[in-house]
């Protein structure tokens, strides 16, 4: 089912203050919706016609052939129910036949419940030199021998 920017929207709104650092203090969450809807592959659970969870990266016109998580979420409503690491598993599934390298994310190191999802998941903690948000923590994972 093809998800809606309205729909995308108000899912953001609903999770907006549920990260450490709300994503509305980040950016226009009407701009991020709609960017989402137009570039992302975007991975949900939906309940009533509204998403629960989602999952939402870029996995086309890859830098470096990696492919990107741009958010990852739950509703308040739908927490403790496997979605995120149901949802991760089917954008990482994107990524592979799609023969990505890789997939990067970042995490706000106070996000300890984010973080033992990707270090199950197998993302490993990543450093770029000019690290360019350098107070985040930078995770990667790595397809099959694809390391660099």
């Amino acid at each position: 089912m093809k998800v809606t920017v309205a729909q995308i929207e108000r899912f953001l709104r609903e999770v907006d203050t549920a990260f450490p650092i709300p994503l509305s203090q980040k950016q226009d969450l009407h701009a991020f919706a709609s960017k989402l809807w137009e570039r992302a592959t975007v991975c949900c659970v939906m309940e009533q016609e509204e998403i629960a969870a989602m999952v939402a990266g870029y996995t086309e016109h890859l830098t470096d052939n990696m492919a990107y998580i741009s958010i990852v979420a739950t509703r308040a409503a739908f927490q403790g129910r496997g979605f995120a690491l149901r949802l991760l598993g089917e954008f990482m599934e994107i990524c592979r036949q799609k023969e990505a390298d890789a997939v990067h994310l970042y995490v706000v190191p106070s996000n300890l419940g984010a973080l033992r999802l990707y270090e199950k998941m197998g993302f490993v903690p990543w450093q770029l030199p000019n690290e360019p948000r350098p107070n985040d923590l930078h995770m990667i994972y790595y397809f099959g021998d694809k390391k660099r």
